[in-house]
């Protein structure tokens, strides 16, 4: 099936173009199974390219492009004619993250029926899920750059929508401008990033830019300056560090979509761009160690927050951003594999997560975990699948969490151990603030009566998705390391460079010296991108013995500090460390110094509007005016005065003369005058001649 791949990301749009414009706005419409079975089939397409891609049955990577526009360029003294193609590339991450997108969008869409179905606005709900998954599912199979960017843009787009959906609030309208505005930020670094690709390769197939950086023709400096724009951009929809503000204010659309954006899609698209230009980061190892730190430094602080939340969404919304920087520190140091791996897995457990959160939400109607506690025997289906993911994102063995984090925290303690130390810390503070969420959600005794007494098991339609996430966050880390299907699926970046139809832009000839070849990356390279082959996967015996009894001890101490009805030990050490608590709770006063940029930036605004109402304007523009009427009136009076006269005079001197001809003819004297006068004439001319 994968000849239909093209399929994939156009059957959820015009699913959602039907919904949007052919059907009515009603709460118990079963528009939404319209979404639901374009998923469905776009699911079964993308099973059976992974199936066909693990079992060996087709070759990848594949690529099929078609021709989309033509242009004539001039470049260098030379004039060609560029066609412009648009067409699929599908490689092992594009194959896993086909299923990961279309299987986490389906199930989001069939929960969203229970979970949406009093909303006034319930078909352009699921309008917009569709839309969002079609623009990422673009994404994935793109083989062009540029139209991967279309798709990324639209991403921003559908996020905006989703984010705001409850646009009457005024929180959701303020955390989707927020979104929008961040991002927006980080996306402006991308663009500049594709404009210089194209400057340099003279081409946006991901294959050509591939085999040009292979051949040698692009320096390190001119990659380092790329990469690190195609970081800026990711740093934006991935949520990195410091442009991750706007995720947690993104809690403010519907669960089912925060699920959506915070597991599989828009928060991917930035980590698999990275990936799916890893070539580039290769060959720029600065921008590689710039993007290891900010990885690092996201995942921290990330986490840090997450310890004092008591909103059930936010915490899950700073996981999100803490496991973000997990994915992007693995690609910082090379670990290209583990990083997807983990993106593989992570959204199966947070999407479960998310839709678990959702199912509480809609129990007790509140977000607030203080209010929450005893739900354990009221949601037993939601409490046994939220406890899957939980021990997932833990990194308990044999979960799928175990075996992807286990193989990034490898790559990073080879790379760079004091990264690796942090990061370590980092995943130990995940154990204790997810442990921390179960407790104060399902352990122990209620602490709101009136909530706890109305509280009851979600619907099928709810928890039957829930089941089957949770089953994959506890056996997908298994199927992807056995038999090491991993690394044959999430290999180093070897995409086969085929040319497309049509003449090939003179940057990019000498890249296209032999169309079907597949580049290896140099040994080095190799080495690097992996940190190490006999590294993969596997810490030192002493450290991956005592992992997880390090785990185990952190989800012990939540135990600890949140067990019974009021946790007085977990406020006694808060009150003790009050400063840090503030801290954390004001997330770093990182949105308080963007809301000081902002005001700094209206004040700038301010001033240069008062500039240029009363400098511009009044002195250049209206002065200019004024002067311009200054001479104009000169020049009338002075028009008015002599040349007008001037011309007045003549014209009375020729008025004047034409009277006196007239006269002169009327009498006949003219005549007399012309004989007396050739008279004159020939007598002289005589008296010349015979003188």
């Amino acid at each position: 099936m994968i000849e239909h791949a093209y399929l994939i990301p156009l059957i959820p749009f015009a699913a959602s173009l039907i919904m949007m414009f052919g059907a009515k706005e009603d709460p118990h419409s079963p528009v939404a199974w319209i979404g639901i079975g374009a998923m469905t089939i776009c699911l079964g397409l993308s099973v059976s390219i992974l199936a066909a891609a693990a079992g060996g049955q087709i070759p990848l990577p594949y690529e099929h492009n078609w021709h989309w526009f033509s242009f004539a360029a001039s470049i260098g003294g030379k004039s060609f004619l560029y066609d412009m193609p648009i067409g699929v590339l599908i490689d092992g991450p594009a194959a896993v993250l086909l299923v990961v997108v279309t299987l986490v969008s389906l199930m989001v869409q069939i929960y969203s029926v229970a979970y949406m179905h009093e909303d006034t606005r319930y078909k352009r709900y699921f309008a917009f899920v569709s839309f969002f998954t079609a623009s990422m599912l673009g994404l994935v199979v793109s083989s062009n750059i540029l139209v991967g960017f279309m798709s990324w843009e639209l991403m921003g787009l559908s996020s905006y929508l989703l984010i705001g959906f409850w646009f009457e609030k005024d929180g959701p309208t303020e955390a989707q401008k927020k979104a929008f505005m961040t991002t927006k930020l980080g996306d402006s670094g991308l663009y500049l990033a594709l404009l210089f690709i194209f400057a340099k390769v003279g081409s946006f197939q991901i294959t050509q830019i591939h085999q040009f950086i292979n051949n040698g023709y692009m320096t390190g400096t001119v990659a380092t300056v790329i990469a690190i724009g195609i970081l800026f951009g990711a740093m934006g929809k991935s949520a990195q560090f410091p442009l991750f503000i706007w995720l947690p204010d993104a809690m403010e659309g519907p669960t089912p979509g925060s699920a959506l954006i915070h597991a599989a899609t828009m928060v991917a698209a930035g980590i698999f761009v990275v990936a799916r230009l890893y070539f580039i980061f290769l060959a720029a190892p600065d921008a590689m160690l710039v993007a290891a730190w900010i990885g690092c430094i996201t995942a921290f602080m990330a986490a840090a927050m997450a310890l004092v939340s008591y909103d059930i969404k936010r915490v899950l919304a700073f996981s999100t951003v803490s496991q973000l920087g997990f994915m992007m520190c693995a690609l910082g140091v090379g670990g290209y594999t583990s990083g997807l791996f983990h993106l593989t897995t992570h959204a199966f457990f947070k999407a479960l997560l998310f839709l678990g959160a959702g199912s509480v939400i809609h129990s007790v109607h509140t977000n607030d975990m203080r209010l929450m506690g005893g739900l354990s025997k009221k949601m037993p289906i939601t409490f046994v699948t939220m406890g899957a993911a939980i021990l997932a994102i833990a990194g308990i063995p044999g979960t799928s969490g175990y075996y992807s984090k286990d193989m990034i925290l490898a790559n990073i303690y080879y790379a760079n151990q004091p990264i690796f130390w942090i990061m370590l810390g980092t995943a130990l503070m995940t154990a204790f603030y997810m442990s921390r969420l179960f407790i104060l959600t399902f352990w122990g005794d209620d602490r709101d009566h009136e909530k706890h007494h109305h509280a009851h098991e979600s619907p099928f339609l709810i928890t039957g998705p829930l089941v089957l996430l949770a089953f994959l966050s506890l056996v997908s880390g298994y199927m992807l390391n056995r038999d090491d299907l991993v690394y044959r699926l999430l290999a180093k970046p070897t995409i086969s460079a085929q040319a497309p139809a049509g003449h090939a832009p003179v940057h990019a000839e000498a890249a296209s010296a032999d169309a079907h070849a597949a580049p290896a990356l140099s040994a080095a390279a190799a080495e690097h991108a992996e940190g190490g082959a006999h590294h993969e996967g596997h810490l030192p015996h002493w450290l991956h013995l005592a992992l997880p009894f390090l785990v185990l001890g952190s989800i012990g101490l939540a135990f600890t500090l949140y067990k019974g009805p009021r946790y007085a030990l977990a406020d006694g050490l808060k009150s003790t460390f009050a400063p840090a608590f503030h801290l954390l709770d004001r997330r770093w006063f990182l949105d308080d110094a963007f809301d000081l940029l902002v005001v700094f930036c209206d004040k700038v605004a301010a001033v240069a509007f008062w500039i240029d109402a009363n400098v511009v304007d009044r002195v250049f523009v209206d002065g200019w005016g004024l002067l311009t009427r200054v001479f104009a009136e000169i020049s009338n009076l002075i028009d008015a005065l002599f040349v007008d006269r001037t011309v007045d005079g003549f014209g009375g001197l020729s008025l004047d003369l034409g009277v006196g001809l007239r006269g002169l003819v009327k009498e006949g004297q003219v005549q007399e005058y012309l004989m007396y006068v050739a008279i004159a004439f020939s007598l002289a001319a005589t008296l010349i001649l015979t003188r």
